[in-house]
């Protein structure tokens, strides 16, 4: 004997009208931010992200709402797995108890500029007087730096700094030994801390851009540092630029959703 065939519920009905309703109101709203022939990048991928993320998709490409919402693979991956960018608040947290008692007896600054963070690192901290060797304890803290930064993939620069007052090393100025001891820090990133080179770099600037001035001993202490400079907006354009290459469409409860494109630097208007 055959199964009765079982009815929908007016009030699954009822559910899915809904949900289907505010699924279109939120794409009527992409259609039309899209529509605008200028608009800022970064704030639209944020929208691109807050549509994903309303839709069962967090960091990383996990679901919210479990692993049966029907979002296609290309949509959910986002790009590379490898080269997904993570905002590394929590690693932040950590890096700043890493450093605490450098940050409470001033050998280390955390600084916070717009889309970056600057750790500066203290000269005393990493070598010793104009040296561009690095210290045992320095390399201790910048293993434990690089532990928790390799897995995020964020743009990290290293820049060397010196006080305005000549070395005491003969046959080296301070552009040497500013670009040495960032060499120095990246190299021991890459070697050992395991760190992915492709998103490292290292200036050297002498002393052409001192955080305070060089009027004492006390500060010229400050100028002489290693900063490591956390670029995040960089993060976010590499981001936005793995976006830009998905195939932009998913399926949901039998139904296909196809999103604009991103659009390309050269296709936004510069005034």
């Amino acid at each position: 004997m055959a199964r009765p065939k079982l009815e929908p519920t007016p009030i699954q009905d009822s559910t899915m009208v809904l949900f289907t309703s505010i699924v279109l109101i939120i794409l009527t709203f992409f259609i039309m931010m899209t529509a605008k022939a200028n608009y800022d990048e970064v704030k639209h991928g944020k929208v691109v992200e807050s549509i994903y993320n309303t839709f069962g998709l967090m960091s990383g490409g996990y679901a919210a709402i479990g692993s049966e919402t029907g979002l296609s693979t290309n949509l959910a991956s986002l790009g590379d797995p490898d080269a997904r960018v993570v905002i590394a608040e929590p690693e932040m947290a950590r890096i700043r108890a890493l450093l605490a008692p450098d940050l409470s007896d001033g050998e280390a600054r955390i600084i916070h500029n717009k889309g970056q963070r600057v750790i500066s690192l203290s000269a005393d901290l990493l070598f010793g007087k104009d040296s561009t060797e690095l210290s045992e304890r320095a390399q201790e803290t910048l293993l434990a730096f690089s532990r928790i930064m390799r897995e995020v993939r964020i743009p990290i620069y290293v820049e060397g700094h010196t006080d305005s007052l000549p070395p005491g090393l003969e046959g080296l100025d301070n552009w040497d030994i500013s670009t040495d001891r960032a060499l120095a820090v990246l190299d021991y990133f890459v070697s050992v801390g395991q760190m992915d080179k492709s998103i490292l770099a290292a200036y050297g600037y002498a002393g052409f851009k001192p955080m305070v001035a060089n009027n004492s001993p006390s500060n010229r202490a400050k100028n002489n540092r290693v900063d490591l400079i956390l670029d995040f907006d960089a993060a976010r354009a590499a981001d936005l630029k793995n976006l830009q290459q998905l195939e932009r469409s998913f399926e949901f409860e039998g139904f296909e959703f196809v999103l604009p494109a991103l659009p390309s630097q050269d296709e936004s208007e510069v005034y």
